[in-house]
């Protein structure tokens, strides 16, 4: 089990496979006031907001997609 820092002291424990890939991308800690939850963010650079629950699972990609 490694870390990713999130700012503000904060850390995302992620298992040791996940943690090279996620870990070349810029992460945020991100407060959703609707579910009182704190989750892992990177904004990708069209600035969507990808959660690193859903990257990991497969569910979101961390990169744009290309526009046809």
């Amino acid at each position: 089990m490694k870390e990713i820092p999130l700012g503000n002291g904060l850390n995302a424990k992620v298992d040791d496979e996940d943690y090279e890939w996620l870990s070349r991308y810029s992460w945020y800690a991100y407060y959703d006031p609707k579910r009182k939850m704190t989750y892992a963010a990177h904004d990708t650079p069209s600035e969507r907001r990808v959660f690193m629950h859903d990257a990991i699972m497969g569910f979101d990609s961390l990169e744009d997609e290309p526009m046809n």
